[in-house]
């Protein structure tokens, strides 16, 4: 080729190849650590394995709070119900049905906000609010009484087995918005319930939970699965994202349910909606694998979240979608034609047969593609410029639990999962009513709150 010709094709290409890359989302990305004087003291048991105690965790949701003057940054964080790991299922008394339980080794741990600022490259930590009652009182991330309105069923456990109180005020905060006056509305994925608290001093104002100001429907949430976004749209309406497909009929792992329930709440009507939200079903093994994270609100009838869960090749799949929810259904008091929840119903198009309409959504950004390497993004919001979004994973209060000596499966695997075993009240372990020599270990991982100041090549409207 002629040296002129050649040059003008290497600078088409690069030209082309600029234009590409100008119309590519950019990263900033950050390390969120809070002062070591706000870690959690380990118990006994743990401090030789934990010297400094848990480090806060802060990932769990974000929320995009204004600016400073020089152009710093300022956001609301929250974090989830505190230290906990999976636990084998206690046995309170021989021949007793086994029950669900979790560790907490530390279960006098107060949920928290946080005020952060992203300046200078690094994100400091202004403040940390501890969550109070309306009268003050700390509350725990402690499982409530079982029975309650929201109770999981869960046994919580301290670092040595005993069993420490449930907490009828206990929360598991999972996301954070702030609403057009200034407070700011929290999502829970115990009951789930949606709280209002006071910005200044951390009270909550108001809760709602199934029946009690919110769709008694949401109460057939996966355990630990409840409500893991929250968004409040410019006219005051609050909007939660349930995690994962209700579980309707006690079979959610065969379900093919198609949508995720969306809420919408009018705190100064108290009425509510609620929309679907349709999977990417084709991309799952099981659609009882996706998960929403965190929601954010764009208008009054759109927002954005994060679709996530292992997919069906078995890697781990984070894609933020725009959502429209302007000529969605409302599915209040929609079922199927047998009478059974719309979650029953596994074809959208059926769904459609019966007036029904899932929102639209539009992909954004898939984070796997930009780099994102944490299982879930936790935290998502936008900024004013609807081009900024603000993402985070949570470092699960930098430890996990591991076995030891694990016990064979019948194929010759070891059996690690802790919930595959059951407890008695005197610590021993065993597995189909048989004693093994098992036992769990907490110990510290490395993991850190990843946050990210992902900037669009276009606004999202």
């Amino acid at each position: 080729m002629p040296a002129r010709p050649l040059a003008i094709a290497l600078a088409a290409i690069l030209t082309a190849t600029s234009a590409l890359a100008a119309q590519a989302p950019t990263v900033q990305k950050y390390t969120v650590e809070a002062p070591k004087s706000t870690n959690i003291p380990a118990p006994a048991t743990l401090a030789k394995a934990f010297p400094d105690g848990f480090p806060l965790g802060l990932g769990s949701g974000v929320v995009f709070a204004g600016k400073d003057a020089d152009g710093s940054i300022v956001l609301y964080a929250v974090g989830d119900r505190g230290p906990n790991a999976d636990a084998p299922d206690y046995v309170p008394a021989p021949g007793a049905k086994p029950e669900p339980a979790k560790i907490f080794p530390a279960p006098d741990y107060t949920p928290s906000l946080a005020k952060l600022r992203v300046k200078d490259g690094k994100v400091e930590v202004l403040a940390i609010k501890p969550l109070l009652t309306a009268a003050g009182k700390p509350i725990s991330g402690r499982p409530l009484p079982k029975g309650s309105v929201g109770s999981t069923g869960e046994t919580p456990l301290a670092a040595d087995l005993s069993v420490p109180p449930t907490d009828g005020n206990g929360l598991d905060t999972e996301g954070i918005a702030v609403a057009p006056g200034g407070s700011l509305w929290l999502c829970d994925e115990y009951g789930p319930f949606l709280v209002n608290v006071d910005a200044a001093t951390g009270k909550i104002l108001k809760k709602y939970g199934p029946g009690q100001g919110l769709p008694e429907i949401v109460a057939k949430r996966q355990p630990n699965r409840g409500f893991e976004g929250v968004a409040v749209t410019s006219d005051g309406k609050v909007f939660a994202a349930v995690q994962s497909i209700l579980d309707v009929d006690g079979k959610v792992k065969a379900s093919k349910a198609p949508f995720i329930r969306i809420v919408e709440l009018d705190p100064a009507s108290g009425k509510t909606r609620m929309f679907g939200y349709p999977l990417d079903t084709e991309a799952y093994k099981k659609n009882a694998d996706a998960k929403l994270g965190d929601l954010t609100a764009i208008s009054p009838t759109k927002l954005l979240t994060v679709e996530q869960g292992k997919g069906a090749d078995k890697k781990m799949r984070n894609i933020v979608y725009a959502i429209d929810l302007s000529q969605a259904t409302d599915l209040t008091g929609k079922t199927a034609p047998d009478g059974k929840p719309l979650e029953t119903v596994s074809d959208p198009a059926a769904l459609e047969k019966l007036g029904v309409k899932l929102a639209k959504k539009t992909k954004v950004a898939d984070l796997r593609a930009l780099g994102w390497t944490a299982e879930k993004a936790e935290g998502l919001s936008i900024a004013p410029d609807h081009k900024t979004l603000i993402l985070t994973s949570d470092n699960d209060f930098g430890m996990t639990i591991k076995p030891n000596n694990p016990v064979a499966d019948k194929d010759g695997k070891p059996v690690t999962k802790p919930g595959d075993y059951q407890l008695a009240p005197g610590g021993q372990l065993s597995r189909d009513g048989k004693p093994v020599p098992t036992t769990f270990t907490i110990t510290p991982t490395t993991d850190k709150t990843e946050l990210w100041v992902l900037t669009l090549p276009e606004a999202v409207r």
